[in-house]
């Protein structure tokens, strides 16, 4: 088993991202925190002030983790909230589909305080892989900046 984290790689124009867990669960988390990044690249100077819990459904995997990364460029949009604390619960199939229950902590951004990174327009499927082994999940992802 590779280590848990995740890493960025080389891409012509945008940001694209190898993810490692130990479980899907923390494979999403670890993936979250490397867009997190992108946003603000120094996660140690937000405090987890402000909780909001993030539920997502779709229809299979990948679906699930687009829209679940595409809420936290929501939420950095309308709230300007970023977050250094991201605790996945539960991702389950339930009979169709599969959901996420996530809490996460963070603050609103201040320019002031924290660092300036990429801004990140969209969540792509290109290059989108996930690949599960006993132990051991890998995400590719690349995000449109």
């Amino acid at each position: 088993m590779k280590k848990v984290g995740y890493r960025f790689l080389d891409h012509t124009a945008d940001v694209l991202v190898e993810s490692r867990g130990r479980s899907l669960e923390e494979a999403f988390e670890q993936t979250a925190y490397s867009l997190i990044e992108t946003i603000t690249p120094n996660l140690k100077l937000i405090s987890p002030i402000t909780k909001k819990i993030i539920k997502i459904e779709a229809e299979d995997k990948e679906a699930l983790l687009f829209d679940f990364l595409s809420e936290f460029l929501y939420i950095f949009d309308v709230e300007q909230l970023v977050f250094n604390d991201i605790k996945i619960e539960t991702i389950k199939k339930d009979q169709e589909k599969y959901q996420i229950r996530a809490i996460v902590r963070g603050e609103k951004f201040d320019k002031n305080k924290h660092e300036i990174g990429c801004e990140v327009k969209a969540i792509t499927y290109s290059f989108m892989e996930i690949e599960e082994k006993k132990n051991s999940v890998k995400i590719n992802i690349v995000f449109d900046i």
